[in-house]
This record gives structure tokens, C-alpha cells and sequence, in this order.
């Protein structure tokens, strides 16, 4: 988030930090791979699934791009799509299990350089009236839109929830519930609502999984209460910061209104119909939202490769749901980056691409490199029942 900010700061074009930033990635994920004790070339067979998978929508999009081209992808478009994909594969393969990635002290930066960068982008916030004429949004800065602006914010939310459960001593409790009401802040600031769909059924599969259904379910029913009760001050604060967001939820949940979702999605499933098998493009090529995204992985996925990768990839997505599960509820470490993952996954149903998700795949590339066993402890992650293995901190 921090470094989004760079190009403002000194007056250059974002691009340049965009694809400086990407460069560093790759390096580090190069890196990385060579200094992996695991062998490069042994995978198993859930990873071996997800590559499969990584590999049939590359295929799709080369054939996209140079061999049955549309005018939009004889720009450099689509040369730049297909090698965002490619990094995409490289991250992937960096981010193998290994529990460094999940230790306190990557826990802890994630958190504060998270919370810096949100601040910051509470005062430095610009307005973007090309989404909604009628309702003002918020971007972070110049390289991060309302979209992934409020996502960040909500990142921060869930992430300190995980902390909040984890850590005893009053002090980090009330850190940590900072740090959530900061990314609660940012979710209204910017304005978006996915953000708080994401939060809602990312925070209820956490409870129910870490807590058990019924104290799960009773949480969530305690915290829709509150909001409920407190629901006139909630509004009032909102509108105090200039955000629409009250008005934009409302309009969804009374008045059914999607930003034109519902087109794209009819439009998205008329296009599959006419290529089922091995897909269409890995976007839209014609009518509504053409040029554009399907704004739901699972369309998107058969858009771009049909039954032939459509499948696996459910599959996939279902074991990964399975598995995420079973290392929250044995409160494994790695629980806040399995959080992400699912904030990625729940996001992608209705406002980003598949094809150019870098986070989602490599999160979904993490999980499928554990080996996780119902009732059993796997030497490979260190899991152990719940009751013995803890970050908490006395």
C-alpha cells in the first residue's frame, strides 16, 4: 500500500512504479524458489491441479492474443495481459507452504504497513465521480481505485479480527480493535460496497469455523443487532465524512440496484453457450461489458476456457473452502493469510478478474501446497488440535 503512494509523492507517472514494482516481485520470487528446500520439480498432486488449471488459461490466452485476435487485443493489451499471467504463475511457485510466510513477524508488518498506508490515504483520498456521477467515491491515490481501496480497508478489518482472537493481553486487544475500526473507516471512505459483502461472509465463515456454528452464528447475530440498534449514528457518521456508502447499500438491498451486473452476467452466460467446451475469450468480447471482465470468477473461468478448465477449476475451489476450513478451526497460523485468501475469493464473485488476479492465485497456489488431514497432524504444516496449538500470546 506503501508504495502506491510514490508516485504521487514525487510527481511521476504510476505506471512506472507499477511495473518496477511487478520487476522486484518477479526477482524476489525468483529468489525464493532457488532457495527452496523443496525440489522445483516436485509437486504434488493438488498443486500439480492448480498448475494444470495455471497453464490451460495461459494456453487461452496466448490463442487470444496471437493466433484468434480481436482489434482490442492487437494493442498491447493483450501482450501485457499474457505476461501478467505469466508473473502470476512465477509468484505462485515462490509461495510454496513454508512458515515463514505466515510467522508473527510477517503478521506484524503485513499489519502495520497496512494501517501507515491507510491512514495516509484517509487525508490524501481523491474523489472519483467516473464510477457514479450521482455518489462520490474515493480513491487511495492515483495507482489504487475505490475498488481496491475499500478491499484494502477490509483486509485490515479481517486480518484484525484474526489478531483480536489471537492475542490475550489487553493492549494488542485494543490495537487490534483499532486497526479494525481504521479498515472499517477506509471501507466507508472509499465507498464501495463489495467490500462489505466481502467482510460480512468472510467474518461469518471465520467464526464458524474457529468458534463452532452455534457460538459462530450467535456472534454474528449479536454484531447485526448492534448495527441495527446503532444504525442512526452509524449513518450520521458516514455522511459527516462525505461517504455515500449508506446510500449505496441501500440502493442495492431495497432496490435490487447491481451496477449493471445482472447485464454483464446474462451477457457473460450467452457467450459460454456459444463455446462451451473449450470457452470464448478470457474476457468479454461483445456486448454488455465488452472489453471488460465477467465480474465473477466462476463465469469468467468457463468464459475463458469452458468445461475443460471450468471443472477443475470448481473442483479446485472447493477443496481449497475444505481445507481453509479445517486450518482455522485447528487455529493453524497461517489462519490470517488463509482470511485473505477468502476475502480474494469472495471478492472475485462480483468486482475483479480472474485473469489478472495476482493475489488470488498465488494465495490459492499457498493452500494447495498444504497438506492438511481431518484428526490427524501433518508433519508438513505442524498442525495440531486447536487445544494445543495456539499464537496466543499470555
Amino acid at each position: 500500500m506503501l508504495v502506491t503512494f510514490i508516485p504521487d509523492f514525487i510527481g511521476i507517472d504510476s505506471s512506472l512504479i507499477k511495473y518496477s514494482y511487478w520487476g522486484i516481485k518477479v526477482l524476489l520470487a525468483c529468489w525464493v524458489i532457488s532457495k527452496s528446500s523443496r525440489s522445483f520439480f516436485h509437486f504434488t498432486a493438488l498443486e500439480t491441479l492448480c498448475l494444470v488449471i495455471l497453464f490451460i488459461y495461459l494456453a487461452n490466452i496466448f490463442i487470444d492474443v496471437f493466433l484468434d485476435p480481436i482489434p482490442i487485443l492487437k494493442s498491447s493489451r493483450g501482450l501485457t495481459d499474457l505476461i501478467g499471467f505469466c508473473l502470476i504463475i512465477v509468484l505462485a511457485l515462490s509461495f510454496r507452504y513454508d512458515p515463514a510466510f505466515h510467522s508473527p513477524k510477517s503478521f506484524w508488518f503485513f499489519c502495520i504497513s497496512l494501517v501507515i498506508g491507510l491512514i495516509l490515504a484517509y487525508f490524501l483520498a481523491r474523489q472519483n465521480i467516473d464510477l457514479d456521477v450521482h455518489n462520490v467515491r474515493y480513491d487511495a491515490n492515483s495507482s489504487v481505485n475505490t475498488i481496491v481501496y475499500g478491499q484494502t480497508g477490509c483486509a485490515l478489518s479481517l486480518v484484525s479480527i484474526f489478531g483480536f482472537f489471537n492475542y490475550k493481553k489487553k493492549l494488542f486487544r485494543i490495537f487490534f480493535l483499532v486497526l479494525f475500526i481504521v479498515g472499517m473507516l477506509s471501507i466507508a471512505r472509499a465507498g464501495s460496497r463489495s467490500p462489505v459483502v466481502v467482510l460480512a461472509l468472510v467474518s461469518t465463515f471465520y467464526f464458524m469455523a474457529r468458534l463452532g456454528n452455534v457460538k459462530g452464528i450467535i456472534i454474528i447475530f449479536v454484531f447485526v443487532g448492534l448495527i441495527t440498534i446503532f444504525i442512526n449514528p452509524i449513518i450520521g457518521l458516514l455522511e459527516s465524512m462525505g461517504s455515500n456508502l449508506a446510500i449505496r447499500l441501500t440502493s442495492m438491498v431495497v432496490k435490487g440496484e447491481s451496477s449493471g451486473r445482472d447485464d454483464i452476467y446474462s451477457n457473460t452466460l450467452n457467450i459460454i453457450q456459444g463455446s462451451p467446451i473449450l470457452g470464448e475469450y478470457y474476457f468479454l468480447p461483445t456486448g454488455v461489458g465488452a472489453g471488460g471482465y465477467p465480474h465473477n470468477f466462476f463465469l469468467e473461468v468457463f468464459l475463458a476456457t469452458g468445461l475443460l478448465g471450468g471443472i477443475p477449476f470448481m473442483i479446485m475451489i472447493f477443496i481449497s473452502l475444505v481445507k481453509a476450513y479445517k486450518l482455522i478451526k485447528v487455529n493453524h497460523p497461517s489462519s490470517w493469510i488463509i482470511i485473505l485468501y477468502l476475502q480474494m475469493l469472495v471478492f472475485g464473485m462480483f468486482s475483479t478478474g480472474l485473469y489478472s488476479s495476482q493475489d488470488f492465485w498465488v494465495l490459492l497456489f499457498y493452500i494447495m501446497s498444504m497438506k492438511v488431514y481431518l484428526g490427524n497432524v501433518s508433519t508438513e504444516t505442524s498442525l495440531k488440535p486447536s487445544h494445543q496449538s495456539s499464537l496466543q500470546i499470555q
